[in-house]
């Protein structure tokens, strides 16, 4: 099978406990370790015991980096960094290409600068996606005036936006209910004509393959 990213060799432990939004407790050859957590949603799944993999590191404030984490069944990528990197491959796939990475627009940062397939030039967001309930993958998992900044600036620029859906159990996408302001601009944006898609990935500790287009709805 062929990749679209392929990660660094990383190392499994076990979580102990979440130590603030960007730190872990965990284990790994009976050795207690701290590792930064590149990924600041609530992340309520990610509990003791949890499986993660992780990327060694030497020197600093901690002894790694948390790529993946074990929910279930399935593998969900944590660091959204190996998500933009994987981005050019999904573009290639609508015929659109990629720009330039981190353009900033009204003060904000978005995520990079495309050419969709009529050559039109867009600004887009990728907003990375890990939380799933009953095969429904919702954004965001906890309220996020920033996401909401993004996709009102996305809205007045006719830019686009994808959720990444970095795990490989979930069969649609909707807005997370915990966010009523977010699911309702959603809808007003779709509804005046923003260009969105919910993308899944097959998440292995190797690599992620894009696999899947899914459903979007803006609301529950």
């Amino acid at each position: 099978m062929e990749l679209d990213v392929r990660f660094p060799a990383s190392l499994e432990a076990r979580l102990i406990r979440r130590e603030n939004r960007f730190v872990v407790r965990a284990v790994a050859g009976g050795k207690e370790l701290r590792l930064h957590l590149p990924n600041t949603g609530r992340l309520a799944w990610l509990t003791p015991g949890t499986r993660l993999r992780y990327l060694p590191r030497s020197g600093g404030r901690t002894e790694g980096r948390v790529l993946l984490a074990r929910d279930g069944a399935v593998w969900a990528l944590l660091d959204s960094a190996y998500a933009e990197a994987g981005l050019p491959r999904m573009l290639a796939r609508w015929g659109w290409s990629f720009l330039a990475a981190q353009p900033r627009v009204e003060g904000s940062r978005l995520d990079a600068l495309v050419r969709d397939a009529a050559g039109r030039e867009r600004w887009l967001e990728l907003k990375s996606v890990t939380h799933v309930e009953g095969g429904t993958a919702c954004f965001p998992d906890a309220p996020s005036a920033r996401a909401l900044r993004h996709l009102r600036l996305l809205a007045r620029h006719r830019g686009a936006l994808v959720f990444a859906v970095l795990r490989a159990d979930a069969e649609r996408f909707a807005p997370c209910p915990v966010d009523p302001a977010f699911a309702s601009a959603l809808c007003g944006a779709l509804e005046a004509g923003l260009w969105a898609r919910a993308v899944r990935a097959r998440v292995e500790p190797a690599g992620l393959v894009w696999d899947a287009e899914l459903p979007l709805y803006c609301g529950a």
